[in-house]
């Protein structure tokens, strides 16, 4: 039977979190987040907590339905509505820790808050790839891609930019889907603030196909127009029909 990709639910967010820490067991940002290790119990009550009031992600399940088991997930920050805000916050940091674990980890995730602050502030709209994971037993079967074209299918509706800071092997997936790296634009990990060698961060980006062409750069120089503009200068409606 088929993988499929559908809305992650409250009962699911254990196994969709067992899916991340997996995923990321071996990572850096899993020691920088949680140095003493993760009270699953207390995460998965935190995150039913934060579930019940977001109103910005949306977070999925990819689903192997020959088991049933979630063997992938992805979480998506959707900053669609209209107006002169986008619905962006900034995060207060991480409350669960202190000293200077706390501000190593706030270092790290505030030079990426900063980015996209610079980038998009509250005014302009755009999704944001918060997260994908794929269980390690499960890899090479296309989760992640089927997971990634969730979220391209929802950009594509909405016509909006997709935004993330890439991982260098996950490179080639995000570039088979039709990311660009930004390479106009630097994110480095300094070692002053993680405690390891200088570490640049991939950022990427995804055009909606409304956009026709038109390059991340080329968007953000032309004031990052409503009404998208191709490579040769044309403007594409964002109009449904036109």
């Amino acid at each position: 039977m088929p993988l499929a990709v559908l809305p992650a639910q409250v009962a699911d967010i254990e196994k969709v979190y067992d899916v991340y820490f997996a995923a990321f067991k071996d990572e850096p940002i899993i020691e920088f987040l949680y140095p003493r290790g993760v009270d699953r119990k207390a995460h998965t009550e935190g995150m039913k907590q934060w579930w019940s009031h977001d109103r910005i992600g949306y977070t999925v399940k990819c689903l192997d339905t020959s088991t049933g088991e979630i063997v992938g997930m992805a979480t998506w920050d959707i900053f669609w509505q209209p107006g002169k805000e986008n619905g962006w916050e900034r995060p207060p940091g991480v409350p669960w820790l202190e000293g200077k674990e706390k501000d190593r980890c706030e270092g790290i995730l505030n030079s990426m808050w900063d980015m996209r602050e610079k980038l998009f502030g509250k005014q302009h709209r755009y999704i944001y790839l918060n997260v994908i994971a794929v269980q390690p037993e499960h890899q090479r079967r296309g989760i992640g891609r089927l997971l990634m074209q969730w979220g391209i299918n929802v950009a594509d509706q909405l016509q909006l930019p997709i935004y993330t800071e890439a991982s260098k092997p996950g490179l080639r997936l995000y570039e088979s889907v039709g990311f660009e790296r930004l390479t106009h634009l630097s994110l480095i990990h300094k070692e002053e603030v993680t405690g390891r060698p200088d570490a640049e961060v991939p950022l990427v980006a995804r055009m909606p196909s409304v956009a026709k062409g038109l390059s991340f750069k080329e968007w953000v120089d032309q004031g990052y127009p409503e009404g998208y503009v191709n490579g040769n200068g044309k403007a594409n409606s964002l109009s449904n029909g036109h």
